[in-house]
C-alpha cells in the first residue's frame, strides 16, 4: 500500500467531504426559499427538460441543487473506486467508502421522493415533516460515513490504540450521537415550520408555539432549542473532560469542538431572535455539519482505544 496513493486518497476524500457539506447546505436554501417545486413534479428531468428553458429563480435554485447533487454522487463513486485501488481487501476504508456510496444513493432517493410526492412549496403534511427530518438524519449518516472513511484511511490510525479514556466515555458518546440525530430531525422540522408559518415578531411566534390549536409544525418548534441547548451543554462537558478530545500527534480537536458548540448555540439564539433569516439558517446548518465531523472522528478514536485497552487486559 503506497503512502503516496494513501495521501492522494485522503486529499480526494477531504475535497469530496467538503463539497458534500456545501451541497447539503444548498439543499437548505432550496427548502427555505420554497424552490423544491422549481422543476415541477419531474425527476430527474426539470419541467420535462434536461436543461430548463426560460427558468425562474426557483427553477435555477432547484436545478443547481440537482446538478451539484449529481456531482457529489460521482465523487462518492470515485471515493469507492479509489478506495478499492488504494487499500487491500478487508481494509475498513474500503468498507466505509462503500457505505458512503449507499447513503449517497439513499440521499438521492429521498430527494426524488420529495419531488415526486410533491412534498414542496406549501405542503404542511406530516409526511413532508417526516421526509424532511429523515432527509437531514441521512445527511448526518452520509457525512459520518465519509468522515469514518477518512479516519480509517489515515496512516496513523494504529498509533493511539492504548491511550487513556475516561470511565463512561463510550456511554457518553452513544448518548451524544443519538441525540444529534434527534436534534437534526427536529431542527429540519422546525426550519420547515419557520418557512411555512413565518411570524412578524418573536412574541407572536412564542404565542403561536404555546397555542394548543396551532398547526403541529408550529407547536413542535419549542422543543428543538430546548433539546439542542441541553445536548450542547453535555457535549461541551464531554469534550472538556474526555481525553480523546485532546487529539493525536499534537492535534487539539478539543478547542475546535468547544468553539463549534458555543458558535452553534449562539447561532441558534440569534436565529430565534431574528426570526430565522435565510443566511443564519444556512450558517446554522453548516456549523451543525462542521461539528458532526470532529464528533464522529472522536467517537471512532474512542472505540479504537476501547478495543485496544480491552485487548491489552486479555
Amino acid at each position: 500500500m503506497s503512502s503516496d496513493r494513501v495521501r492522494a486518497f485522503l486529499k480526494f476524500g477531504w475535497v469530496a467531504l467538503g463539497l458534500t457539506v456545501l451541497v447539503i447546505v444548498w439543499g437548505g436554501v432550496v427548502r427555505a426559499t420554497g424552490s423544491g417545486a422549481g422543476c415541477g413534479s419531474h425527476w430527474p428531468l426539470c419541467n420535462g427538460d434536461v436543461v430548463p428553458l426560460a427558468p425562474t429563480v426557483g427553477t435555477i435554485i432547484e436545478f443547481v441543487h440537482r446538478l451539484t447533487s449529481g456531482a457529489v454522487m460521482l465523487l462518492a463513486v470515485g471515493l469507492w473506486v479509489l478506495a478499492r485501488r488504494t487499500f487491500p481487501a478487508g481494509h475498513p476504508a474500503r468498507r466505509w467508502a462503500f457505505i458512503t456510496l449507499i447513503f449517497m444513493l439513499i440521499e438521492a432517493a429521498v430527494g426524488a421522493g420529495i419531488v415526486l410526492l410533491r412534498l414542496v412549496e406549501d405542503n404542511a403534511s406530516a409526511l413532508r415533516a417526516g421526509y424532511v427530518g429523515g432527509h437531514l438524519v441521512n445527511t448526518l449518516l452520509l457525512v459520518g460515513a465519509m468522515t469514518t472513511t477518512l479516519w480509517a484511511a489515515r496512516p496513523s490510525h494504529v498509533d493511539a490504540v492504548a491511550a487513556p479514556r475516561s470511565r463512561g466515555s463510550a456511554t457518553g458518546f452513544a448518548v451524544v450521537m443519538l441525540a444529534m440525530f434527534v436534534i437534526a430531525a427536529t431542527g429540519a422540522i422546525v426550519a420547515l415550520g419557520d418557512t411555512l408559518f413565518p411570524h412578524a415578531s418573536l412574541a407572536e411566534g412564542i404565542a403561536a408555539d404555546l397555542d394548543p390549536t396551532a398547526h403541529f409544525l408550529i407547536r413542535l418548534r419549542i422543543w428543538h432549542p430546548l433539546l439542542a441547548a441541553s445536548v450542547g451543554l453535555y457535549l461541551f462537558w464531554l469534550a472538556w473532560r474526555d481525553p480523546v478530545f485532546a487529539g493525536e500527534a499534537q492535534a487539539t480537536p478539543r478547542q475546535l469542538v468547544l468553539m463549534l458548540v458555543v458558535g452553534q448555540c449562539a447561532l441558534g439564539v440569534i436565529n430565534l431572535l431574528l426570526l430565522a433569516p435565510l443566511a443564519l439558517q444556512m450558517a446554522h446548518l453548516l456549523v451543525s455539519n462542521l461539528l458532526w465531523i470532529p464528533l464522529v472522528w472522536a467517537w471512532r478514536t474512542s472505540r479504537m482505544r476501547q478495543r485496544g485497552n480491552e485487548a491489552m487486559r486479555q
